[in-house]
């Protein structure tokens, strides 16, 4: 089947389902893929709409899966954890420390580190949506004179369906990166940590209410500086539903309900959760839950791109301007091609 077939008729049910998605929970959706239940319901709806056995309908969900292996469906990338012990000769930098130099860091922030055995290419970001920004623009450069043969992307990225989606609109720089990636044909792993192993972290040091609360609303309040949702109850509900089955946090926000009577218990000084955005910090408690959080986070990334480095690729990492200001020296530390002074 030629491929403006495929468009044509992909296009045609995704609108199909969008329809659906509508009437149930009356909020505004893309036509992509932003988890695997919509991208099940397309392929397994292909009999209907083809009208053929079940013969033709293996052989349409084999070539659908090919395309999310190497064409134009995408998957969200692996998580590296296969690193073992790492000492971080240098520590990361609190952020405390980040917070003095906070104003006066450059933008974009760029680690460059290059020794015997591999290097790295750390691009920090200033989030992004937009295809024009000229972050994106320099990261293309970047790339194409760095020729990295392995890329890292922060987020837990989703499905998305290149034919009828910007990466760059969908998932920010990450997405960019990603495009890049999938072009060159190089590997391509989230820098994130699991999030169960995170979350498990996590519920060591607060309460799980607590927890919960950070995890269910992070994806809205990391995103409102991009745009806010036509409905945030039903954007933050898909995540009240998914992030509360972790052990340890269910049974901790049974409804959107709990979740306002929490902010009025603990953030009545404070605007209300749907116009709160993480752009300059979290309220409240939740500063330093998402304070150690983040840390966890660069911890793990740290050790991805040492491993990574010392097995003798090129790492071409792409992240927010913190993270990267957070790890340059300590990245230094333990890459630099010189034995460190002590």
């Amino acid at each position: 089947m030629r491929p403006n077939v495929w468009g044509n008729l992909i296009r045609s049910h995704l609108k199909n389902v969008h329809a659906k998605k509508q009437s149930r929970k009356g909020q505004k959706q893309s036509y992509i893929f932003g988890d695997f239940a919509a991208w099940r319901e397309t392929v397994f709806s292909f009999k209907s709409v083809f009208e053929i056995g079940s013969r033709q309908v293996l052989l349409v969900v084999s070539i659908s899966l090919a395309f999310s292996a190497c064409g134009p469906i995408w998957r969200s990338p692996s998580y590296y954890i296969s690193y073992g012990t790492i000492n971080l000769p240098s520590p990361i930098l609190t952020m405390e420390e980040y917070n003095l130099v906070i104003e006066t860091h450059p933008r974009p922030y760029l680690v460059r580190i290059k020794n015997d055995r591999g290097s790295v290419l750390l691009f920090g970001a200033e989030h992004t949506k937009k295809s024009d920004d000229p972050q994106v623009v320099q990261i293309r450069s970047e790339w194409s004179a760095f020729k990295p043969t392995v890329a890292l992307v922060e987020g837990r990225l989703g499905f998305l369906f290149r034919w009828f989606s910007d990466p760059v609109e969908q998932y920010g720089e990450s997405g960019g990166v990603l495009d890049l990636a999938k072009k060159d044909g190089i590997p391509v792993f989230s820098w994130e940590p699991p999030m169960e192993k995170e979350v498990e972290w996590m519920l060591q040091k607060y309460p799980a209410r607590r927890v919960a609360l950070l995890y269910v609303l992070r994806p809205y309040v990391s995103n409102l500086r991009h745009g806010k949702p036509e409905n945030p109850d039903s954007y933050v509900e898909e995540y009240r539903e998914k992030r509360t089955q972790y052990n340890g946090l269910e049974g901790t926000l049974p409804s959107m309900q709990a979740i306002d009577s929490i902010w009025r218990a603990d953030f009545s000084a404070f605007k209300d959760w749907r116009e709160t955005s993480d752009e300059y910090g979290w309220p409240g408690y939740l500063g330093d839950l998402a304070s150690s959080s983040n840390a966890f986070r660069d911890e793990h990334f740290a050790r991805v791109i040492i491993d990574l480095v010392n097995k003798g690729h090129s790492v071409f990492a792409v992240s927010g301007s913190s993270h990267a200001v957070k790890l340059d020296a300590a990245l230094q530390a333990a890459l630099s091609p010189f034995p460190a002074k002590k």
